[in-house]
């Protein structure tokens, strides 16, 4: 457990750290060049080819960390009940992950409900598949950063198969890589959307129209828009989305970070810990 500068959580917890590219997002992956970065410190051996998050190396990449999951009973959090980004260093729904090992996740998720859990995957469709039963204090969501027509596969099939989550979902459009175009976001609380952070020569820039786009949709259908950033070599840089001033017809920037409703059994558990 730790805390993080990551605008929608306050806390990061990865009781399964690795994962294997999926989708045109993972391009650039951050957490993937995090972890050969750190390896390559560690003086890890020659097979650093095989800690690439390649298909063939799942089994290699992709590991549960038992001794992990009993941190957020345990963890002193230092600004207090937040929400808890659920492995931020890889994804639970990876095909390498017990279903058992998920279950117990979940199960622990259950026992904090003062805080908010959140869940991001690539792959929807495992996590509505398997048999458990989601508290009110997780958020489950997946990852879409493409859409039909254009450079890159179509990702926003993930939105259909998330609605199949028996929990509050949310979408993150990030790496936002090109236009989404219309999405349904029927039965969806919350959308993150932020652009890619690479090195220049690797960067593919989000152009803020995109991002306009997803928030007019947001407005239609009363979902929370968070935007988290823009493209750039680092994270959290340009965090204001450009947008129209409709009354003096002039476009200004402007941070717009919101949240869905915290549950109220999370509401509770935050009122009897001050009581």
């Amino acid at each position: 457990m730790q805390t993080t500068n990551i605008s929608w959580c306050d806390y990061s917890w990865s009781p399964v750290t690795g994962c294997t590219r999926h989708g045109p997002e993972c391009q650039n992956c951050w957490a993937e060049a995090f972890t050969r970065r750190q390896a390559a410190r560690e003086d890890a051996p020659e097979y650093m080819d095989d800690l690439a998050w390649t298909q063939e190396n799942a089994e290699v990449v992709v590991d549960t960390h038992a001794d992990r999951l009993d941190d957020p009973l345990d963890y002193t959090y230092p600004d207090g009940p937040g929400r808890i980004f659920v492995v931020s260093m890889g994804d639970l729904f990876h095909r390498e992950v017990p279903t058992s090992f998920i279950r117990r996740v979940v199960a622990v998720a259950r026992q904090c409900p003062e805080h908010e859990f959140v869940f991001l995957t690539k792959r929807p469709e495992r996590a509505a598949d398997i048999d458990v039963a989601w508290p009110e204090n997780a958020i489950v969501g997946t990852s879409v950063g493409s859409g039909p027509g254009g450079e890159y596969p179509d990702t926003t099939h993930r939105i259909d198969a998330l609605r199949d989550v028996d929990a509050r979902r949310w979408v993150s459009f990030e790496p936002l890589i090109e236009p989404v175009g219309e999405v349904d976001l029927s039965h969806i609380d919350w959308a993150v959307v932020g652009g890619e952070n690479a090195a220049d020569a690797d960067r593919r820039e989000m152009d803020h129209a995109w991002a306009r786009d997803i928030l007019r949709q947001c407005r239609r259908d009363d979902v929370a828009f968070h935007f988290k950033q823009s493209s750039a070599a680092t994270n959290e840089s340009g965090t204001r989305l450009t947008v129209e001033n409709e009354q003096y017809g002039v476009y200004e920037q402007r941070e717009i970070r919101e949240y869905p409703p915290v549950p109220d059994v999370t509401e509770r558990a935050r009122q009897e810990l001050t009581a």
